[in-house]
């Protein structure tokens, strides 16, 4: 049965809202996607070159199918620097499928990044690094992909997450901030994203960095100014933890296409809500060794297996490097983080079991390829066998791991932390959590804790002096206290003696432990969703004098309420995306949210995320499941508000005007939509490659396809009949919203 007879569409004469096909992982490791391009132009490869070597625009395929769904109107382009090469068969690829002003995905990826294997005979680099590099900080997801063009197999790629907003939203909970890619216009220019300071002047900094978001240029200035002349504030601007992992993980794997080789690129810096910026490493295509240039020369592969610790550690063009193992706590962590990688990776060779298997995985799929840069007999000896300059990862990093075991740094006898604990076993909210340890060969004990998953680690110094919990004085058990001032307290513990630092749990500040707390939050029913507008062109303003989207909670009691512990989300899979603050709704009152993305202060919230006029789905939770209310809502109008009617109790319909922090207007309105009196069908249903809709209305009618996340697909006008090409459509539901002209359709409420 072909994909197209999955399509069921659903007459609605009011916005709703229907699942589509069960969604898969696009990027889920051990899979091979399948991605077919179909270009209209003959010498689509001249094409694609002429853009790289221009404005590096889209040429846009006629057609491109993922695991079988197929795209119109998409936009490819080749993507890379020394992994382009004009005379290349097997070019990276750049597909987006939101070209063209249109609104796709699949499976929520609208970007797709495939990389072509080079400097990868293993062709299993970059989905191996990125698997690795997960266990300890954010990164890609990435998997594999074989690539058709015009019916030609072109080969395996590996098919890397985008860093981009979703991305953002995910791990950062936020995406509006400052956001750069720190790779240089022009790798041969020396004009590298080195963070070195060069002045206040924004100019000096526009060919090392890419900005991807709003022009806000001084906060990098600032980045680099206090790395380089005040790095004892470091960590007022900077996640210094997250670029320690960094660092570590560019040293274990030799991984210098990076900030710690020559260009010192290939990484993104977000500033989160914490106001520091995050370093989120990207192109692991090369890891491995796959480069071999430190920017202070080309390393022999023996150099690579023999690279030091401290690469870099006095070198002022590195100042990340350089300044942050300056500091001894630092350096510490850093190596304890390197430390960490080797023991739970090299030394008990998982990385090579996993590096088998994923060739294993693709090995059929390798073997076919006419189009690779490798042979495949290379392929299969890459693991073990050097390839050129290339080394075999097996061969680098088994002695890789025997040198930096037998290095003064690694040998360094760190403290030993045991024996975890929290007390009491029953933890009410804002009550006192004691946190106690045994901790051996230390001199210095601290306990890093946080209220929120988005906020940052605070930290207090841990005792053993009788008085915290710890047993009695100098018993080596040391204690902590902290308030529970949330419904989950996460923290970890960090030792450290004269010569060595250690993290319990291990891979801190990424993991870490946890305590619930016992918070009342409302219930079902008390705390409704009343009102919200998702269009705001001309309606209410926030404090910065912005029409944006906005969502108004009530409280249907006869007492006070606390929001405090409840959560918002417009993403069912992060439930505790933007958690709600300290505040009371007094009884049958109201609470708003200005859903726009910037950060709450002491007089106005505002939620980490903005509403889809679109549609979509908001649900306020605990957090942890327990949903207290949710709306889900179609296509929305501008300056047209959607709210409860009766107020507070009733049902949701589009309200005859907005009614911000006050009682609904309910009623009907002319200008409202109404149920249409009019009979429509569409058949077949299912549907094959085409979609006809009747209807027994004189006048003439818009029709709108929406997909179940709210999307609009096709939209055109109805005269009795019209007939839909869906061949294009990704297999699912679909509802048809027909109404009158101006996209008005009647609704009695």
């Amino acid at each position: 049965m072909s994909a197209k007879s999955y399509l069921l569409f659903l007459i609605a004469n009011f916005f709703s809202f229907c699942p589509l096909f069960s969604q898969t992982n696009f990027y889920a490791t051990d899979t091979i996607q399948v991605i077919e391009i179909t270009f209209s132009q003959s010498n689509w490869d001249y094409m694609l070159d002429t853009a790289k070597h221009g404005s590096e625009g889209y040429l846009m395929a006629s057609k491109i199918k993922i695991n079988g769904v197929s795209f119109d109107s998409v936009g490819v382009k080749y993507k890379g620097f020394s992994s382009y090469d004009s005379s290349r068969v097997k070019n990276p690829l750049h597909i987006k499928l939101d070209y063209y002003y249109k609104t796709a995905n699949y499976n929520g990826v609208e970007d797709i990044k495939l990389s072509n294997g080079f400097s990868d005979p293993s062709s299993v680099r970059e989905v191996l690094g990125y698997e690795i590099l997960r266990n300890y900080m954010d990164a890609p997801q990435s998997n594999f992909a074989k690539v058709y063009i015009n019916g030609i197999y072109y080969g395996v790629y590996s098919n890397s997450e985008d860093i981009d907003k979703k991305f953002l939203t995910k791990k950062f909970y936020s995406s509006e901030n400052s956001f750069f890619k720190c790779n240089p216009a022009n790798l041969v220019s020396g004009q590298i994203p080195n963070l070195l300071y060069f002045g206040a002047d924004s100019a000096n900094y526009y060919s090392r960095y890419e900005i991807k978001s709003k022009i806000k240029w001084k906060d990098i200035i600032d980045l680099c100014d206090t790395l380089c002349n005040k790095s004892t504030h470091i960590d007022s601007i900077l996640d210094v933890d997250r670029a320690l992992w960094m660092l570590a993980f560019n040293n274990v794997l030799v991984n210098l296409d990076s900030y710690t080789g020559a260009f010192s690129q290939n990484y993104y810096l977000y500033r989160d809500d914490n106001r520091r910026f995050v370093p989120i490493i990207w192109d692991l295509n090369m890891c491995f060794g796959g480069f071999q240039n430190t920017g202070s020369g080309q390393l022999s592969i023996a150099g690579m297996k023999q690279m030091t610790p401290l690469l870099h550690s006095t070198n002022g063009a590195r100042p990340l490097i350089m300044n942050l193992l300056a500091n001894v706590t630092y350096k510490k962590m850093y190596i304890n983080h390197m430390r960490t990688i080797t023991s739970e990776f090299l030394s008990n060779s998982k990385y090579l079991s996993r590096a088998q298997t994923l060739q294993a995985l693709i090995d059929s799929s390798v073997k076919s390829e006419t189009h690779s840069l490798y042979s495949y007999s290379q392929f299969q000896s890459s693991l073990t066998t050097n390839i050129g300059v290339i080394p075999g990862i097996a061969s680098l990093m088994g002695a890789r791991d025997t040198f930096l075991r037998n290095t003064t740094q690694f040998q360094q006898a760190a403290p030993v932390i045991a024996n975890i604990a929290t007390a009491p076993s029953v933890i009410n909210l804002n009550d006192t959590i004691w946190i106690a340890c045994k901790a051996t060969n230390q001199d210095f004990v601290k306990v890093g804790w946080r209220d929120q998953p988005f906020k940052r680690f605070r930290s207090i110094q841990m005792m053993d002096d009788g008085k915290h919990h710890d047993g009695i004085a100098g018993d080596s058990v040391y204690g902590a206290n902290i308030i529970g001032s949330s419904n989950q307290i996460q923290y970890y513990i960090y030792a450290e003696n004269v010569n060595a630092g250690i993290f319990s749990p291990a891979r801190a500040e990424h993991e870490f432990y946890s305590v619930n707390v016992n918070v009342i939050t409302p219930t079902a029913g008390q705390i409704v969703f009343n009102e919200f507008l998702s269009l705001n062109v001309n309606d209410a303003i926030n404090e910065f004098g912005m029409h944006e989207d906005w969502i108004e909670l009530y409280n249907t009691t006869g007492m006070p309420l606390n929001v405090y512990g409840l959560y918002l989300t417009d993403d069912t899979l992060f439930p505790a995306r933007f958690a709600l603050p300290n505040k009371v709704i007094q009884p049958n009152g109201y609470l708003t949210i200005w859903a726009d993305g910037k950060t709450s202060t002491t007089s106005y919230i505002h939620s980490n995320f903005s509403l889809s006029s679109a549609g979509e789905k908001i649900v306020l939770s605990n957090g942890k499941g327990v949903i207290v209310d949710s709306v889900t809502y179609g296509l929305q109008l501008q300056d047209t508000s959607y709210g409860r009617c009766p107020n507070g109790t009733g049902g949701f319909s589009k309200q005859k005007q907005t009614t911000f922090h006050s009682q609904n207007s309910c009623g009907i309105n002319v200008d409202e939509y109404f149920l249409p009196t009019v009979y429509i069908k569409s058949y077949p249903n299912p549907a094959d490659s085409r979609v006809t809709i009747v209807t027994d209305n004189k006048s003439p009618m818009n029709v709108i396809v929406i997909n179940s996340i709210g999307e609009i697909v096709y939209s055109n006008e109805i005269r009795r009949q019209l007939t839909m090409n869906v061949e294009t459509f990704p297999s699912g539901l679909y509802m048809i919203h027909c109404g009158l002209a101006k996209n008005k359709i009647l609704i009695q409420h």
